[in-house]
């Protein structure tokens, strides 16, 4: 189970607000889902469990798997409220969050001055949802400047679900940049994965001039082509995630809590 809460100021919330908050709320948990289950459209069919639609206004979804074999419900979760949590400490990427899935979390801080307060919930906790989280996303994704450019690092994620993206992660800034390549490039990106790259294209900085996200026109690939990747490489994250476990032990354990 997996929720939001909001509070409308003198107990009453816009019909707006709250159909914004909810949308990029449940879009975020899709765009997770798409990451932690290496599936396009997802793995998890999300039904409404509770709504109250008094001040201040609860949903909560439940998951149902659409995988017989595999239920990443809970690993998706955790990795939702984790992603907050962490976009609200500092700002850096969360793990299993795409640009879009960040865009989608800003949405929801956005709407924070004109009500009281959001929280977001699971099972055994909570997050307040404060403008600290729309100013760390901001310095991750906002850009002051455009231009055409490159970057180097290494290809060490792919994400297929609202968009077509690749992370580097540049050895120069520690930090991954998104790029964006159209759905043709796919198969030769693939065949990159986890190896240094030059990606060019239109380069967007923030306002110290780091590079946040690349529009890719090409890529140059710094190492021979690899044979295709395996599953563990296919995961849509960077490296070491799961502290040296595999990605089936790791969400066996969220699972049992």
């Amino acid at each position: 189970m997996i929720g939001i809460q909001i509070s409308g100021k003198n107990d009453r919330i816009s019909a707006e607000l709250f159909v914004r908050s909810i949308s990029n709320f449940l879009n975020l948990i899709k765009e997770v889902d798409s990451v932690v289950s290496e599936r396009r459209r997802g793995s998890v069919r999300w039904e409404i469990a509770k709504l109250e639609m008094h001040s201040p206004a609860v949903v909560e979804f439940v998951g149902n798997s659409r995988i017989a074999t595999m239920d990443y419900s809970r690993a998706i979760e955790e990795s939702v409220l984790d992603g907050m949590e962490q976009l609200m400490e500092r700002p850096e990427q969360p793990q299993f969050y795409s640009y879009s899935a960040m865009q989608r979390a800003q949405g929801i801080a956005g709407v924070v001055p004109r009500v009281n307060w959001v929280q977001v919930f699971g099972d055994s906790r909570r997050a307040s949802i404060d403008t600290r989280l729309f100013s760390n996303v901001e310095y991750i994704i906002g850009s002051e400047t455009k231009s055409l450019g490159s970057v180097r690092g290494s290809l060490d994620a792919i994400m297929v679900h609202s968009g077509h993206e690749f992370r580097v992660w540049s050895p120069k800034s520690k930090r991954p940049i998104t790029c964006r390549f159209a759905k043709e490039m796919l198969p030769e990106v693939k065949r990159h994965l986890k190896q240094s790259v030059d990606v060019f294209g239109q380069v967007y900085r923030n306002q110290k001039g780091e590079p946040v996200l690349v529009e890719v026109d090409s890529f140059l690939p710094l190492e021979p082509a690899k044979m295709t990747p395996s599953v563990g490489e296919m995961c849509g994250l960077v490296p070491d995630l799961y502290g040296g476990r595999s990605l089936k032990n790791y969400l066996e354990e969220l699972r049992n809590g």
